[in-house]
C-alpha cells in the first residue's frame, strides 16, 4: 500500500512539476532525491513529496492556473468569480465601516454620559453647600433669638427654641450622612 501511495504521489508531484517548474531537470532532480530518501525512509520521502507538492495561495480569489483551469469549464466563470470576490470586499469594507462608525457612536454616548454624570454631582455638591450656609443662618437666627428671649425672662421659650432648633438641626445633618453614606456604598 505504501508503494500504491508513494507511486501516486511521485505521479502527483511530476504533474505539478509540469505545470509549474519549467526545466524538466529540476523535476528530474527532485524525482531522483525522492526516490533515493524512499528506499532508506519511505515515510520520509512520502512526507517531502507531500511537502513539495503542497502549494499555498491567499487571498479572496484562487490562483491564477486555477481561475485559467476554471476558464476551461465555464468561460464566463472567472469574471464571475472576480464579481463575487470585489462585492465580498466591498460587503466587509461596508462592515468594518458599520462597526467603526457604531463604536464612535458608543464613544460619544460614554461621554455624554460621563459629562452628564460630572454636571449631576456638581449640581449635588452646590445644593449640599447652600443647605449647610442656610442650616447656619437658620441656627445662629435661632440661638440668637433664644439669647434675646432668655434676656426678657422667657427662659422657657428660650430653651424650647434653641433647643430644639439646635437638636433638630444636628439629628438632619446626621441623618443626611448616614443616608449618603448608605447611597455611595450601593
Amino acid at each position: 500500500m505504501e508503494s500504491n501511495t508513494d507511486n501516486k504521489d511521485t505521479e502527483s508531484l511530476s504533474n505539478n512539476l509540469d505545470n509549474n517548474i519549467e526545466e524538466p531537470d529540476a523535476e528530474e532532480a527532485i524525482e531522483g532525491v525522492i526516490e533515493r530518501v524512499a528506499k532508506s525512509d519511505p515515510e520520509a520521502a512520502a512526507k517531502i513529496s507531500t511537502y513539495i507538492v503542497q502549494k499555498v495561495h491567499h487571498g479572496p480569489m484562487p490562483s491564477p492556473e486555477d481561475i485559467a483551469s476554471y476558464a476551461q469549464i465555464q468561460k464566463d466563470l472567472p469574471e464571475r468569480m472576480m464579481a463575487m470576490a470585489e462585492s465580498a470586499q466591498k460587503n466587509k469594507a461596508q462592515n468594518t465601516q458599520t462597526i467603526l462608525d457604531l463604536k464612535r457612536q458608543e464613544i460619544e454616548l460614554h461621554k455624554q454620559q460621563l459629562n452628564t454624570q460630572h454636571t449631576l454631582k456638581t449640581k449635588e455638591l452646590s445644593n449640599q453647600k447652600l443647605s449647610l450656609y442656610l442650616a447656619s443662618v437658620v441656627v445662629i437666627l435661632c440661638i440668637t433669638g433664644s439669647f434675646y428671649l432668655a434676656l426678657q425672662d422667657k427662659t422657657a421659650v428660650a430653651i424650647v427654641i434653641g433647643g430644639t432648633t439646635v437638636v433638630g438641626i444636628v439629628g438632619a445633618f446626621l441623618t443626611s450622612k448616614n443616608k449618603d453614606n448608605v447611597d455611595t456604598s450601593e
